[in-house]
């Protein structure tokens, strides 16, 4: 099995059309009660096949999935997994909850629940301030995109489900269930008509016309699809999908199920999930930092401490402001006041330098390098200036493309040997197995927007067996 694209990335080149386009539609229904905590990317494992009913046979299973997805039930992924992986990402999980400060985790949650309640309630305020310091008037949000302006409620009724979840607490992850997070917050968050809208926006956005036109035609395309049993026995099956609402290629339509500890899983999934965690931590954003035994140093304990408790006074502030004048003045002081250096400090003793050894998890962060400069702190330098090193490969100047365009990465690059990939890309970032991880190169979505600055290549034989691109 290999890790996944986000939701709404392309995968592999080869993939079928249909499938491809519902399966990842299905994704949308399951992003918002898995990615606000980083689980979106497991049970991604199973968003190619998503599909409720018997969860004993395997047709059954799949359709249990489907329904489930359907009726804004995310936890059908989870219980979709055999105990024994459940276990061990809960265990994971535990493992790198006992690396975070409890005071400082539940800090930063105070945190984010008292800026949740600022963009609340200080909605009208805010709008007008931007407006002033884009010098633009007319509209509501004035220099704010319509976009957040017009969603503005929406967004911060998501907030207040993400920030109120039980996941975000020291005492959850000492005891882990990420099956109840699902069903409790990730149920909620599918449920919101906030939630229903910008899945509309997303799928809208695709402009497919194979496509379902909204998430209300989805989920009755998913309830709609029939799973028929060709041959099984007792731990393997052979199925094949239809439906009367889209068409599916016969290719994509088989499928191959096995059973594990009594859960019955496309043949695929299953054969990745020993890999899981590594997974995660090859596609999940800062997801190295999981089971990881990296813990914060004293000093920086000491520096988060201080800044985020700077940053709540400084939200007291902005809380307290009954003008843009008074707002303004509160940002223009946290910015250029002790808050700003509080902030460029905590680059020094998390990014890297002379000292901090990095986030844990992730590494020194770029632009600062050992080394001194007039007028700047021993061991950094300014951004910009620092030394260039040795050129880039010529795969960091092209700007690829994925789902068309010129230069499209997920084409051209399957089936080639190893050592092409090095002559174009360089060493990869990382290797995991099977697995070479490309960052901060520049990659074009053209059919749903946006660029993606990872590139994963799954090598198999010598050569790329398939392209996974992230943001």
């Amino acid at each position: 099995m290999t890790p996944h694209a986000q939701f709404g990335a392309p995968v592999a080149a080869k993939s079928g059309g249909a499938k491809k386009i519902i399966f990842i539609l299905i994704g949308v229904l399951a992003i918002g009660g898995i990615g606000f905590a980083g689980y979106k990317y497991v049970p991604g494992l199973w968003a190619k096949y998503m599909g409720g009913g018997d969860i004993n046979t395997p047709d059954g299973a799949l359709k249990r999935v489907f329904n489930g997805l359907a009726d804004n039930k995310p936890e059908v992924l989870w219980e979709a997994l055999p105990a024994k992986h459940q276990k061990l990402i809960n265990d994971e999980i535990k493992k790198s909850s006992a690396n975070v400060d409890p005071e400082i985790q539940k800090k930063v949650v105070e945190v984010l629940k008292k800026t949740t309640g600022i963009l609340k309630n200080k909605k009208a305020l805010l709008l007008e301030t931007v407006r002033k310091m884009t010098g633009q008037g007319g509209g509501e949000g004035g220099g704010i995109p319509p976009e957040i302006t017009e969603n503005w409620d929406g967004i911060v009724s998501l907030l207040e489900i993400v920030v109120n979840s039980k996941a975000l607490t020291p005492e959850w992850g000492k005891n882990p269930d990420v099956g109840a997070v699902l069903k409790e917050d990730g149920g909620k968050l599918m449920s919101s008509a906030a939630f229903e809208k910008f899945a509309n926006l997303a799928i809208a956005e695709a402009d497919n016309a194979d496509a379902p036109k909204s998430m209300a035609e989805l989920r009755t395309w998913l309830k709609g699809i029939e799973v028929t049993v060709v041959s099984s026995t007792e731990t393997t099956a052979k199925l094949k999908l239809s439906s009367a609402d889209f068409k599916i290629s016969e290719e994509a339509a088989e499928l191959d199920m096995v059973k594990i500890e009594g859960r019955w899983l496309p043949k695929e999934v299953a054969e990745g999930l020993d890999q899981l965690v590594e997974i995660i931590k090859q596609t999940v954003p800062m997801g190295q930092q999981l089971g990881g035994d990296t813990q914060m140093t004293d000093q920086q304990k000491t520096m988060l401490s201080n800044f985020l408790s700077t940053l709540d006074k400084a939200l007291d502030t902005i809380n307290a402001a009954t003008t843009s004048d008074d707002l303004l003045a509160a940002v223009g002081q946290m910015m250029g006041g002790v808050l700003g250096q509080q902030f460029a400090g905590l680059g020094e003793a998390f990014g890297g330098g002379t000292g901090g050894g990095g986030i844990p998890g992730i590494g020194p962060g770029p632009g600062i390098r050992p080394g001194t400069n007039p007028g700047t702190n021993p061991g950094t330098i300014i951004p910009g200036l620092a030394p260039t090193g040795p050129p880039k490969p010529p795969g960091y100047k092209t700007e690829w493309s994925v789902g068309g365009g010129k230069y499209k990465i997920d084409e051209i690059y399957p089936g080639k040997t190893e050592a092409i990939i090095t002559q174009v890309f360089g060493e990869p970032a990382q290797k995991q197995g099977e697995y070479w991880t490309y960052r901060g190169l520049k990659v074009r979505n053209m059919r749903l927007g946006g660029t993606y600055t990872t590139v994963i290549f799954q090598m198999q034989n010598g050569k790329v067996a398939q392209v996974i691109v992230q943001p």
